[in-house]
């Protein structure tokens, strides 16, 4: 399938760019412009990179495509190798011809292009509801290949009346009739031009769409599809998923793992630390606040092996890491309670602290004591 490299698609999409006035000829009304080739390995074999380049009215339109040189009618491999030679080809569509002058010269050509549309297409077309097209748009319709059997088999296929733009979307990005249908059969209802396009530019196949739903048991929507593609939810992400965190999993699930980085090696770490399958909100928030493995181990030997998922995203939350601890513990407090740790950090009662405290001449404060002089300060706890 023909990929276009630059802006010319989007233009005409986006900005209006089909009705805008061109240069052309007043005799023949036809559009011309510049033309840039050249042969490579990276285009494949019996493949060449053409570029096209317009000016009018001070808008500049440039797009690239690999062509076929079999698109072409006039247009030889063996040009790739010669040292100079003067060419004339052309692209023969339905809606019109572009026909090339110019020369190659070791492997690279360029010259002028001039665009005529087809007379007997444009009467095919208003047959088809299609009247009054612009001459932009009997262009773009010749590069993407918009022909009147095109449009047919896409009304065949349940899209009839298409806008020409909607026309033009589905060439370039490749929605056919035989996807269009595939995708109306899988889906629990009838999908929109806008999102047949949407399917394509983000990978939902019908490949890919029958085995989500039958992994997961249920007919998912475009929008929800499309998220998955998006996130990178693959039909090995939710199988792994499905084994470590549960069969229930929904799709606000699948898409939260992987927007946050709950990853199937994530899960069975922290699943096996915790000594349990965990639920997708405790393994999202356990993302969103750090709750590492690596942490999660350092607490549990520092702290208590039983500490819960709450306490550890607690402890993030409030800043209670495993050097915090450590220096509690060598400042005499072993044995400090989850709750314990987080007050401290709440109330800001750290080693510094400590040794503040005893340099007041206080004698083996408790951690309750160290909050409650953090509290209210020093000289109202004359009687410790």
């Amino acid at each position: 399938m023909h990929k276009f490299t630059l802006w010319l698609a989007a233009a005409i999409l986006m900005t209006g760019v089909l009705t805008t006035r061109v240069s052309r000829s007043a005799a023949d009304d036809t559009i011309h412009g510049d033309w840039s080739a050249r042969f490579n390995s990276g285009a494949g074999p019996g493949c060449f990179n053409l570029e096209v380049e317009r000016s009018s009215w001070g808008h500049h339109q440039t797009w690239g495509n690999t062509h076929k040189i079999s698109d072409f009618v006039g247009l030889d491999a063996n040009l790739a190798t010669v040292k100079d030679a003067a060419v004339h080809f052309e692209l023969r569509r339905d809606a019109g011809i572009m026909s090339f002058d110019g020369r190659f010269r070791d492997g690279s050509g360029s010259g002028k292009f001039t665009f005529a549309s087809s007379a007997e297409y444009v009467q095919g077309m208003k047959a088809l509801g299609y009247s009054d097209l612009s001459q932009e748009q009997l262009f773009a319709f010749a590069i993407h290949d918009v022909s009147r059997q095109f449009v047919k088999d896409m009304s065949d296929a349940g899209y009839p009346h298409l806008s020409a733009d909607e026309l033009m979307a589905f060439r370039i990005h490749g929605v056919s009739p035989e996807f269009a249908r595939a995708m109306i059969e899988l889906l629990p209802e009838k999908p929109s031009p806008d999102n047949l396009v949407a399917m394509r530019i983000h990978g939902v196949s019908p490949e890919f769409t029958k085995e989500i739903n039958a992994l997961l048991g249920k007919t998912f929507s475009v929008d929800e599809l499309v998220a998955f593609r998006i996130h990178g939810v693959s039909p090995e992400f939710v199988r792994e998923v499905r084994e470590t965190v549960s069969k229930e999993v929904s799709a606000d699930d699948l898409v939260a793992m992987r927007i946050h980085g709950a990853d199937p090696e994530f899960v069975k770490s922290m699943s096996t630390l915790m000594g349990r399958k965990l639920p997708v909100a405790q393994l999202v928030a356990f993302r969103i606040h750090g709750v590492s493995p690596e942490f999660t181990e350092q607490i549990q030997q520092l702290v208590a092996k039983n500490v819960s998922s709450d306490e550890l995203v607690a402890f993030r939350i409030h800043g209670v890491s495993p050097e915090f601890v450590k220096s509690m513990k060598d400042a005499g407090y072993a044995k400090i309670s989850p709750d314990q740790l987080v007050a401290m950090r709440i109330h800001g009662v750290d080693a510094n602290f400590v040794k503040e405290v005893r340099q007041h001449g206080y004698k083996d404060p408790t951690i309750d004591d160290l909050i409650e002089l953090r509290i209210h300060g020093l000289r109202n706890r004359e009687s410790l």
